[in-house]
């Protein structure tokens, strides 16, 4: 776990990968369907303050990268942040050196205990995208609310320099909406939809128009079908027409590799698979890695089974990997790093209500924040 004390209240790749890479992580080109009405009034409002605050924003290296999501999915990340240590700080060469390849930077995660799936489930899929939307203009604001109650801000936060949304919900159905705004206010910040960088990644890995991709996600998405969604709109994109997917929810937490693939066969799935991606931040995709050399050793009789499943050039991807991936890619070619020699940081916010709104607005509140 992250140390509480740093819980504040308010592979390798080639060059040529690494420029994938980083091209992957910046924002989709804007498709020309309609925006939600709370986006339109911002563009419409030239002079108004969500304006002026968006107009031409650029990400600087004292601003956080902020990560919005459910809580258990933020702390996950930004404990995983905290502690990789896989890249020499000075000259990013693949090798451990000591200090975290993060060092001195602030994760702000703003978690939500919310459900998005409910959204979604109940019809109020624009009021979702409204959600997202202004999660990220929180994002990208300084004021914090000390309380509920507090009807001023009277706090202060620094603004993002790239923003992850981390949960699959609001990047699929928001996702379209904060793009559209920020381009059309010529604000720079990144922001990242870790599902689309893995699906984007097996793509051009595997080079093809068949692709045939596994999807291990947290359980309780696995009846949800946002997965297959993004995926068919991605292999659209792409006019990958034989592209297919198959997206399971493991339970079990050991031998989770063995569990998935039982179940692709028992479902009558004998298509051999290219990629897995793994979207659940409790699954440890080095177990898997373990379970993938005994699955094709032909020193063991699950080769016979199991391991025709798996093609000859196949990868997995996993959520924290590519985001962090993606993330100091970013920062290393736009020299985003603050350069601190210190350990991460991570700052808590929950979005709660606006005090005295009537339209669903949003104030952030500081983590740490007990009702009385």
């Amino acid at each position: 776990m992250i140390p509480s004390v740093l819980r504040r209240s308010a592979l390798p790749l080639s060059l040529l990968a690494l420029l994938t890479l980083s091209a992957a992580c910046r924002r989709q080109v804007v498709e020309t369907r309609p925006t939600i009405p709370l986006v339109r009034e911002i563009l419409a409002d030239k002079s108004g303050p969500r304006m002026q605050m968006l107009r031409d924003l650029q990400p600087k290296p004292a601003s956080d990268i902020t990560l919005i999501g459910s809580d258990f999915a933020c702390e996950r990340l930004a404990e995983q942040f905290y502690f990789r240590d896989l890249k020499d700080n000075v000259d990013a060469r693949f090798e451990e050196d000591g200090l975290p390849d993060f060092s001195g930077e602030t994760f702000a995660c703003i978690e939500d205990s919310l459900d998005y799936r409910t959204f979604v489930a109940a019809g109020q899929t624009e009021e979702l995208r409204r959600q997202t939307v202004m999660r990220v203009l929180a994002a990208l604001d300084t004021v914090v609310h000390i309380s509920p109650y507090d009807l001023e801000g009277l706090a202060t936060k620094a603004s993002s320099k790239m923003i992850v949304l981390a949960d699959p919900f609001l990047a699929e159905y928001g996702g379209f909406d904060v793009d559209t705004l920020l381009q059309s206010t010529g604000c720079g910040i990144p922001v990242i939809r870790p599902i689309e960088l893995m699906i984007d990644r097996a793509f051009e890995e595997g080079g093809r128009w068949d692709l045939s991709v596994g999807i291990i996600c947290d359980p309780r998405f696995a009846d949800s079908r946002i997965y297959e969604r993004i995926f068919a709109r991605k292999a659209a994109e792409r006019g990958a027409k034989g592209a297919s997917c198959v997206v399971m929810g493991v339970a079990e937490r050991d031998s989770v590799l063995h569990h998935f693939l039982s179940d692709y066969l028992e479902a009558g799935n004998t298509k051999p698979l290219d990629a897995i991606l793994i979207d659940d931040l409790a699954v440890r995709p080095d177990s898997l890695k373990n379970e993938l050399a005994d699955i094709v050793s032909v020193m063991n009789e699950s080769s016979m089974t199991f391991g025709r499943l798996i093609s000859r050039n196949f990868v997995f991807l996993d959520t924290f990997d590519s985001v962090a991936d993606c993330c100091y890619a970013l920062l290393r070619e736009n020299n985003l790093f603050t350069h601190n020699i210190a350990k991460p940081q991570v700052s808590v916010y929950r979005p709660v209500r606006k005090p005295e709104s009537g339209d669903g607005s949003i104030i952030l509140i500081p983590g740490s924040y007990v009702q009385n």
